[in-house]
């Protein structure tokens, strides 16, 4: 019994190094250790898969792996592993994990993406309080599989005022009605929840390469529902003119990128569109003293859905 609790508490000094170490070296040889006492212990394969710098498919066999070993009942890992970590919360990050990775992937096919719905669909069953990404990828795994009907419904059972569910809307109408005025408000909507996320999602904005774990929803957005957004001319052509009005007005763009719109919307016939904006904008501010960027936005994107159908 001694050594029974002597090796765990040297299997959690083990984990609780890896999780704390930067070094993905250091962090591989720590979940080897724990492997070598524990096999199949899923913490350790779950931190090996996160360092591996390989080919995706082979992550992602070593994520269905943990997947795996998780279903098994009664396993000796159950011993051992760090404080506090529950079965169950392996199993969310193992299922969002992959889930993210097929989707990631323009390529993946028809029955790839069936296995990232199954998946999310798992996720949401199980995190009423939407603490994981799974309503996210949902949403994403339904549009990648053009099913978008079934992609509206979601978004009227889903109670929550969220980017991925406002995008999805406006996704979702877009496809099934073309340009129309559902999926114009919808992106306003989406808009004047996260204003910075359309900006990450078109590319206008670099990606932090040192993003924290409270950007993952964001990271999430622009990797699965960037290219969406742009999947086709009509489909960039419409998403992009609001968020790029809306950029505009409120300073986000890049300096080349504002120089060439105005010219652009010109040729567009949409020049006196974007002079009423900033008309509008700019006495809405004479009204009042705020000036604050939250409170610019605020009345940007109220503009923004006034002016209607592009």
């Amino acid at each position: 019994m001694n050594t029974d609790s002597t090796l765990r508490k040297k299997v959690t000094r083990w984990l609780d190094e890896a999780y704390e170490t930067e070094d993905n070296k250091k962090c591989e040889a720590l979940a080897e250790k724990v492997l070598s006492v524990s096999p199949d212990n899923p913490e350790a394969s779950l931190l090996l898969a996160e360092v591996f710098q390989g080919d995706e498919a082979e992550y992602r066999d070593r994520l269905r792996h943990v997947l795996d070993v998780l279903k098994r009942p009664g396993g000796e890992w159950t011993s051992f592993l760090s404080e506090g970590c529950l079965p169950e919360w392996l199993k969310a990050a193992a299922l969002q994990r992959l889930a993210f990775s097929l989707l990631g992937d323009e390529e993946c096919g028809e029955g790839e993406l069936a296995e990232a719905l199954a998946m999310a669909e798992e996720l949401v069953k199980n995190d009423p309080e939407g603490q994981t990404l799974g309503r996210l990828l949902q949403y994403a795994s339904l549009l990648r599989l053009h099913r978008y009907r079934e992609a509206l419904k979601e978004t009227i059972r889903d109670g929550t005022d969220s980017p991925e569910r406002a995008y999805t809307k406006a996704l979702a109408s877009f496809r099934l009605s073309g340009p129309c005025e559902e999926s114009y408000q919808a992106v306003c909507s989406a808009i004047r929840i996260d204003p910075d996320l359309p900006f990450l999602m078109s590319g206008i904005w670099e990606m932090d390469d040192e993003a924290t774990e409270q950007d993952d929803r964001t990271h999430a957005m622009a990797l699965v529902f960037g290219p969406l957004l742009e999947e086709d001319e009509q489909a960039a052509a419409w998403f992009n003119t609001p968020i790029l009005v809306f950029g505009f007005l409120t300073g986000r763009l890049p300096d080349e990128v504002a120089e060439t719109l105005e010219p652009q919307l010109e040729e567009a016939g949409m020049g006196d569109m974007l002079k009423i904006a900033q008309g509008q904008l700019e006495a809405l501010l004479q009204q009042g003293q705020e000036q604050e960027p939250e409170k610019i936005d605020e009345l940007a994107a109220e503009i923004l859905a006034q002016l209607g159908d592009f």
